[in-house]
């Protein structure tokens, strides 16, 4: 372990690349190693500021260590970055349509959607490629913190995990819970979504004992944010390398 080490401190000490640093970093963190992980984020983040690898790990690992306030705050800035990135799921979306990919357009103009609801171009093409769909609505313009989702909805034939998250984000636990089971309903075999339907489950039953709750809630916040942006950083990667 000592040699795997080393040489994982020569490749951090002999000007990396950033992808590289993102390698190496991942494996310190598999490893345990996590203010050491943090201490090279925060360093390496004074060269590259814009890189949403590096935010994401020292989230992480901020919020393994229990500096929840800290991980909030990167989280933050990861999110304002995506946000600016998601013109880029409406452009995708058009592609997919012009290719006559209609599952994969509603996939990406949801996510759009999720983020800008209400635009009336993106909600036109999602009612030609997904007619039965619908779109779920959204109240009100959006604010920076919160996406407000009228719960009247709650079980609309749009049901997706990434509404689900949405409500969970708002606090609304039951209707996170209402989204995930007609999500399973649909799709049975979906083990992702069996495994988050399970978790939310357990907060529903222990929602009654108030005592830290607060810091639990904010917890239980950032670890979802971080499994969203996990989900989506793949996708954005791909875009950005187009």
């Amino acid at each position: 372990m000592a040699k795997t080490d080393n040489v994982l401190d020569d490749i951090l000490n002999h000007g990396p690349s950033v992808d590289s640093i993102s390698i190496v970093l991942t494996r310190m963190k598999k490893e345990g190693r996590l203010k050491e992980v943090a201490q090279e984020c925060i360093k390496f983040l004074r060269v590259y500021p814009d890189d949403i690898r590096l935010r994401l790990l020292l989230a992480e690992s901020c919020l393994e260590i229990g500096f929840i306030g800290m991980a909030e705050s990167e989280l933050e800035k990861v999110t304002a970055m995506i946000e600016a990135l998601t013109p880029s799921y409406r452009l995708l979306a058009g592609i997919y349509a012009k290719q006559g990919r209609r599952t994969e357009t509603a996939d990406m103009l949801n996510l759009y959607l999720a983020h800008y609801p209400g635009e009336p171009e993106a909600l036109k093409l999602l009612e030609e490629v997904a007619p039965n769909e619908g779109q779920l609505e959204v109240g009100g313009p959006k604010d920076d913190a919160v996406v407000e989702v009228d719960e009247k909805d709650a079980v609309s034939d749009l049901a997706t995990p990434t509404i689900a998250e949405l409500y969970y984000t708002q606090g609304k636990l039951s209707a996170a819970i209402t989204i995930y089971e007609k999500v399973l309903n649909d799709r049975p075999d979906d083990s992702e979504s069996l495994k988050r339907l399970i978790e939310l489950r357990g907060m529903e039953a222990e929602e009654p004992n108030t005592e830290g709750k607060e810091k639990d809630d904010l917890r239980a916040r950032t670890e979802t944010m971080i499994t969203i942006l996990e989900r989506w950083l793949p996708r954005i990667k791909e875009m950005q390398h187009a």
